[in-house]
């Protein structure tokens, strides 16, 4: 039972403590709310004490601390604002956010302070946190030019020795810019030339391939002609040679005709050859025919 309301008053304490912190931050909201509004009328010196009450009430609340600077700023209370922007710098609280409003607010400062190489080192800090930041680059621009001057003014030899270091330099820069358009040049006209030589290689390629073509194209007409040539030779000699077969089938058919014929038949065939022959009947001397006596 002891437990129980042991737990139950650390747990309404922690209620009522959360419940304080809350109605704190409320305040807190609302007074810096207020004042920020008296900061965009222009009431630097109504926001500034509003502010100022509030960092003796929360010394290292970055919000209140920065909005109080800002307004030590406009009041040209530059002391003040370089301690509550270095405690913001120096605080382990502050986010990236927290320190580059701090580097360039302090800028600033130091720029209306005319401690333009402070004020160029705070600038350059803030940019390392956001580069891309226009209104830090601006003011940097501002704050070199303002020291270039400065110097200048301190040191009127230096100028003339500067102006004629600058005249030099210019020379040499116009110098550098026409060698650099000659040797552009040379690497055009180089590389024109190469141009011109792979093309005069390649058109001669073109021709050599055209030639190879005609060369083959020539040869293949002539190898055509030679086995059209040797085909009708082929062809002739083939024929030549049925042919003499055929003569010699008929002869061997003639001869075998000839030896299958009767006798009678065979002396007519070579009578009626002698007869149809153009060549002189040739008689036999010595020969006479004896006739058949009667009476016998």
């Amino acid at each position: 039972m002891k437990k129980t309301l042991i737990l139950f008053s650390i747990l309404i304490f922690l209620i009522g403590f959360l419940v304080f912190l809350l109605m704190l931050s409320y305040k807190n909201v609302k007074d810096n709310n207020k004042a920020l509004k008296y900061f965009s009328k222009g009431s630097f010196k109504a926001a500034s004490e509003i502010l100022n009450k509030k960092v003796k009430e929360i010394p290292n609340n970055n919000d209140i601390l920065i909005n109080s600077s800002g307004a030590d700023y406009k009041l040209n209370n530059f002391d003040s604002a370089k301690s509550k922007y270095s405690k913001v710098l120096s605080s382990t609280m502050s986010t990236k956010t927290d320190k580059f409003v701090a580097y360039y607010d302090l800028g600033n400062v130091e720029f209306k302070q005319g401690n333009f190489s402070d004020a160029v080192k705070l600038y350059k800090e803030a940019l390392k946190i956001n580069p891309g930041d226009n209104d830090s680059k601006y003011n940097l621009e501002m704050a070199l030019k303002k020291l270039n001057e400065k110097s200048n003014s301190q040191n009127p030899g230096k100028d003339k020795k500067q102006d004629q270091n600058k005249d030099q330099q210019n020379k040499n820069e116009q110098d550098l810019k026409k060698q650099m358009e000659q040797n552009d040049k040379k690497q055009e006209d180089n590389k024109k030339q190469q141009q011109d030589q792979k093309n005069q290689k390649s058109k001669k390629q073109e021709d050599l391939k055209k030639e190879k073509e005609d060369l083959d194209k020539k040869r293949k007409e002539i190898s055509d002609k030679i086995k059209d040539l040797q085909d009708k030779k082929s062809q002739k000699k083939e024929k030549q040679e049925n042919k003499n077969e055929q003569g010699k089938e008929n002869k061997e058919n003639s001869t075998k005709d000839k030896k299958d014929m009767p006798a009678s038949v065979l002396l007519n065939y070579y009578n009626e050859s002698d007869k149809n022959s153009n060549r002189p009947k040739k008689t036999f001397k010595g020969y006479q025919s004896i006739q058949m006596q009667k009476d016998w």
